[in-house]
């Protein structure tokens, strides 16, 4: 992980993971017809971040599966 607003200033920092927040549904995992195991997880992670120059964001990421669900 790199501080963009750093790597734009042209600077080097180092990069802390906070704390973080998930949604809390359940999506079961399922086998298709073929026996293939699916598990398309409706939930969003955010993982908030901080560098040692005073810059903070957050992420946001969900669910994804090998069949290509829950790619945007």
């Amino acid at each position: 992980m790199i501080c963009q607003q750093c790597k734009d200033e042209d600077k080097k920092s180092n990069v802390y993971e906070g704390y973080g927040t998930v949604t809390a549904m359940y999506c079961p995992p399922y086998y298709d017809e073929e026996g293939k195991k699916h598990h398309h997880d409706l939930n969003t992670w955010t993982i908030n971040y901080s560098c040692s120059n005073g810059h903070d964001w957050s992420v946001k990421s969900s669910g994804q599966c090998w069949c290509g669900w829950g790619k945007s």
